[in-house]
């Protein structure tokens, strides 16, 4: 082979090699926007899983502060509860116990029949829970008074406040005893204390004034004030609620510190989230609706466990509590299912609109549906325009008034509404009311009439 030969074979390898790697290029170039859309729809669908985790874990804590950690919106919730029968026969029954065992009533019985008829000693326990009934009976009268729940809404509210103090480094204003953070009940027993006094004082076998103690006295103080008046020695925990022993409030100061921050946090990132997710999807209309959709079914899980957890609650209180148990769990309950109904709410609203504005063909044929009936009705409003519901409607426009009129008021009757309710029910009559008015009055041109 000559030179030339070989000359001419090397240069035809090397353009070879050299068109290989132009179109290896020419191929990387032309996968790489592929590449790119298949590195922002797995983007799009992590974001989308830790936005819905995030807002799982947050719209929970965000609800435990709104309502833990706010005094008129814990207020306004345990507040009702005064009025509440099962509180109130809980609050009777409880205080009464708690009275008796203070005052050692089967204790001084015994020691009295002791004295003159040591037969008769067996009849104290019967005796001691007949006049246990009678003054749970009185006890009952105290907690139904408008008084006891005026009573009720102060200790909550300075409890709550109190609490918040001590939770935020703030300790001054509450009592520590013995190194544990307690809060003041002891006017709830005073006040009951005052309702049954005639019947403590036969008890006791002398006249009992019992002391003025209001809610910002000293637990000590209103402690020593009753032991004057009653003749006896009241436990030193008497009228008082532990709240926090003070060598773990520190702790607990910095994890309520720490749940603040991550409540702000989680809707922070939910935010980030969000808006991540939305700004690198490829398809922002289908990461909206898997987003709303995720939204949806945890916020219906939360709900469920929330139901399911404070069903547990109930059941695995004594049965004689239950009911009691049942009006305190409902209204935190309730708070919580009203919070996340408006979360829900908002996700399936945006959920319909997102899939009813979407270029799918079942959404493309329905909106064609509405804006066909809304050509209809307004050739139906205008004068002189026929359309065989015109002409129907013109010649029964009274009957079909009368009819709407008639179906409102049996919702009046079949459904218990509120003021709202009857405010939106009165509009929708109405509304109809008037379009069926302007409809018969546009189709009466040119229809022949009965006469």
């Amino acid at each position: 082979m000559s030179s030339d030969e070989r000359d001419l074979e090397a240069e035809v390898e090397r353009l070879r090699k050299e068109r290989e790697q132009l179109e290896k290029q020419v191929e990387t170039l032309e996968d790489r926007p592929g590449k790119r859309m298949r590195f922002r729809r797995i983007m799009a669908v992590i974001l989308v899983a830790l936005t819905v985790i995030v807002f799982a874990a947050g719209v929970a804590g965000a609800w435990a502060r709104r309502t833990a950690l706010n005094t008129d919106r814990y207020v306004a919730t345990v507040g009702p509860l005064a009025e509440d029968p099962a509180v109130q026969e809980y609050l009777a029954r409880t205080i009464t116990t708690q009275v008796f065992q203070a005052l050692d009533m089967q204790g001084r019985l015994e020691s009295v029949l002791q004295e003159r008829a040591d037969r008769l000693v067996f009849l104290a326990g019967p005796i001691t829970s007949s006049v246990e009934g009678f003054v749970q009976d009185q006890v009952q009268k105290v907690v139904e008074s408008e008084q006891f729940a005026r009573l009720w809404t102060e200790i909550n509210r300075l409890a709550h406040q109190q609490a918040i103090d001590v939770l935020e480094g703030d300790t001054t204003v509450v009592t520590v005893v013995d190194g544990k953070v307690v809060l003041n009940l002891i006017p709830v027993a005073n006040e009951v204390l005052k309702g049954v006094s005639g019947v403590v004082s036969e008890l006791i076998g002398r006249t009992v004034t019992i002391p003025e103690v209001t809610p910002q006295t000293i637990p000590s103080e209103a402690v020593a004030k009753l032991e004057q008046a009653l003749g006896i020695d009241l436990p030193s925990n008497f009228g008082t609620l532990v709240v926090y022993d003070s060598e773990e409030l520190a702790a607990v100061q910095q994890a309520v510190d720490l749940f603040n921050k991550a409540v702000f946090l989680l809707a922070v990132l939910f935010v980030a989230g969000f808006v991540a997710a939305m700004w690198i999807s490829p398809a922002r209309r289908r990461t909206l609706i898997q987003l709303m959709t995720a939204l949806a079914v945890v916020l219906v899980l939360e709900r469920r466990f929330a139901i399911a957890a404070a069903n547990g609650l109930v059941d695995s209180a004594k049965p004689e509590n239950q009911a009691a148990a049942r009006a305190i769990v409902d209204p935190f309950l309730g708070s919580l299912l009203r919070y996340t109904g408006w979360f829900l709410a908002i996700a399936l609203v945006t959920l319909v609109v997102a899939l009813l504005t979407g270029p799918y063909p079942w959404a493309v044929t329905l909106r064609g549906w509405v804006v066909d009936l809304g050509r209809s009705l307004g050739g139906m409003l205008k004068p002189g325009e026929r359309t065989p519901a015109t002409d129907w409607i013109a010649l029964h426009r009274d009957p079909v008034m009368m009819g709407i009129a008639l179906l409102g008021v049996l919702a009046l009757l079949v459904f218990d509404l509120s003021i709202g309710g009857f405010l939106i029910l009165a509009l929708v009559v109405g509304g109809l009311e008037l379009l069926v008015y302007r409809i018969g009055e546009a189709g009466k041109v040119g229809v022949p009439t009965t006469e």
